[in-house]
């Protein structure tokens, strides 16, 4: 009698019993990879659509309510330097990427308002080019506003300026005498620096500042990033709506 080996058997009948893989769920499986991409792209569209929906209503709220004499206006901000000056960085007017912001067709008219936090000598407010101011203050003892809104300053190691700043001819617009000196200018493409000094040149300077634009374009900018914000939020809800229903179907399809 020949012995069986058992092996050849049970091999063939386990590869006969396991059932091939399902079309159906194949197509499930591929079903929830897409509702999963639907709700995550969903998400994101919400993220930027409430993004868009929050500066849309900043700039409406500050065309309606910011505004100075026509001027959407800054808050007040305090700087000081034990130097002669205090300077801007250097701000691009029409540049590329964001520069667009601050087009002079956008600004109209920009004013600067500085009032000195006690009494003291004469002040000398004053916008030039940045390649003008630089070669300017160069070598003289001062405090660079990096950043108006967060108050963040850097100081400069230097002498005494070689002479006062109402003698330079490289000023675009310029205001000085006692009190609170207002500059009005009408911005052009370029690279601007904004100077604050003692008008006589002498160190040691403490001031309050804020910065106004007539921007006559801005309650449109606002509903322009309000309808856009409007529209991927319902496209981002749509999306993640879409997807649940799906799941839902999907569900009842299979019971």
């Amino acid at each position: 009698m020949v012995p069986v080996n058992e092996s050849h058997v049970t091999q063939p009948a386990l590869a006969e019993a396991t059932p091939p893989r399902s079309e159906a769920g194949s197509r499930s499986s591929g079903g929830t990879a897409g509702r999963i991409t639907a709700i995550v792209i969903g998400a994101l569209v919400v993220l930027l659509s409430l993004a868009l929906l929050g500066a849309g209503g900043t700039a409406l709220w500050a065309d309606r309510t910011q505004r100075d004499g026509g001027y959407v206006t800054s808050d007040v901000h305090e700087f000081s330097t034990s130097g002669s000056a205090l300077a801007t960085v250097s701000t691009e007017l029409g540049s590329a990427g964001v520069g667009w912001l601050y087009a002079p067709g956008l600004l109209d008219r920009v004013r600067i308002r500085v009032t000195t936090a006690s009494a003291g000598p004469p002040l000398f407010v004053g916008i030039g080019r940045s390649t003008d101011v630089d070669r300017y203050l160069a070598g003289v003892n001062h405090t660079v506003i990096t950043e108006f809104w967060g108050d963040k300053t850097e100081a400069v190691g230097g002498g005494a300026p070689r002479s006062t700043p109402g003698t330079q001819d490289f000023w675009v617009a310029s205001a000085s005498g006692a009190g609170t000196q207002t500059l009005n200018w009408d911005p052009t493409d370029g690279s601007w620096t904004v100077v604050v000094m003692n008008a006589e040149g002498r160190p040691g300077i403490a001031v309050g500042a804020d910065l106004g634009a007539r921007m006559p374009a801005l309650v449109w900018i606002a509903l322009g990033v309000l309808t856009a914000g409007a529209v991927l939020l319902v496209g981002g809800g749509l999306l993640i709506a879409g997807a649940f229903r799906g799941r839902r179907a999907s569900r009842a399809s299979t019971t």
